[in-house]
């Protein structure tokens, strides 16, 4: 892997002198697009290094208190960053490959996959093995519209989609207390299903957006 990074750095190096004022409008977007993918791959390799290190217990072995510590020094991030940074790696590790494919292919963000990690994760067992993975291939769908702000409230509401069962369940007691609220009113909210509908996990993103009554991206 040296060799290869090596390469890569020799490889980029002579970018640092290109004169950007000198491209077009579309070789300037299309620069920026690439850049943009290769953070994202090298942010990819950056996490499973950081994994190896963790587990291994190579900060400890060489002096430090905690990896945390160690990459603090050795990186000289902060310690807030130091602790995101192998909160990223243990998430990564534990996602479904499909998502770490998709971020070593640059196909989402680090921080994109952050947010659809964090929602697969708050998946109730019961809704079975299947909604996971229906999930994070939604959610992956989603992310080349959606920016982490609007992924986040997709995939608050990711259940409806892969379990309505269970979310309308989780959302009854929400229910009848709006309904309390609004009886003077002579309006009764919909439940969380039926606005979610029961459509296929391969449905659009478009359609996934709407059946769960998100806004338009700007």
């Amino acid at each position: 892997m040296i060799d290869e990074l090596t390469r890569a750095d020799v490889a980029v190096r002579p970018c640092l002198d290109a004169s950007a004022w000198a491209m077009s409008d579309q070789e300037l977007v299309d620069a920026l697009d690439a850049v943009h993918v290769l953070e994202q791959r090298l942010a990819a390799v950056k996490l499973a290094l950081v994994r190896e290190i963790d587990g291994r217990g190579t900060a400890v072995a060489q002096g430090a208190s905690s990896t945390a510590v160690w990459l603090r020094e050795r990186l000289r991030l902060s310690i807030t960053g130091a602790r995101r940074l192998i909160t990223d790696a243990l998430a990564m590790d534990a996602a479904a490959p499909v998502l770490r494919a998709a971020l070593a292919a640059g196909t989402v963000t680090l921080e994109q996959t952050r947010v659809i990690a964090e929602a697969v994760a708050a998946i109730p067992v019961a809704a079975g093995t299947e909604a996971p993975e229906q999930a994070t291939h939604l959610l992956i769908e989603s992310a080349a519209q959606f920016e982490p702000a609007i992924l986040r409230r997709l995939g608050a509401r990711i259940l409806a989609h892969v379990a309505p069962h269970l979310a309308e369940a989780a959302e009854r007691p929400r229910w009848k207390r709006r309904r309390h609220t609004a009886s003077g009113t002579g309006s009764s909210p919909s439940p969380t299903s039926r606005t979610a509908g029961s459509g296929s996990p391969a449905a659009s993103t478009p359609k996934l957006a709407r059946c769960l009554t998100l806004p338009s991206h700007p």
